[in-house]
């Protein structure tokens, strides 16, 4: 399925109140990426090693790095459904991003 994601990276800006300890990120949308949806506890401990209520492989054209990211619908909504990232992997010009939202323990 082809999606518009946003990449969200800590800002390197520090913060004049030093009682104030909120991050603040800046947001890089990138549009037209390849998601796949990791559907089962096998597939999902065989490519992230953990399990997720849902989990993706989020496929970019390019070399990117991020700490977050977010499905550009749910994200200019309200900002919500954030999701946590596992690993980012680089090949050649093209970069992985496999993402989970709510971690499962056992």
């Amino acid at each position: 399925m082809i999606r518009n994601v946003v990449l969200l990276t800590k800002s390197n800006k520090k913060n004049t109140d030093i009682l104030d300890h909120r991050v603040v990120y800046n947001e890089e949308i990138v549009r037209g990426t390849r998601v796949t949806e990791l559907n089962g506890s096998q597939s999902q401990n065989n490519a992230i090693g953990k399990q997720y209520n849902h989990s993706y492989v989020i496929r970019l054209e390019g070399i990117y790095n991020a700490d977050k990211v977010a499905f550009v619908e749910d994200y200019q909504k309200n900002k919500a459904r954030v999701l946590q990232i596992a690993q980012i992997r680089n090949h050649h010009f093209k970069t992985d991003i496999y993402c989970g939202d709510t971690e499962v323990k056992s």
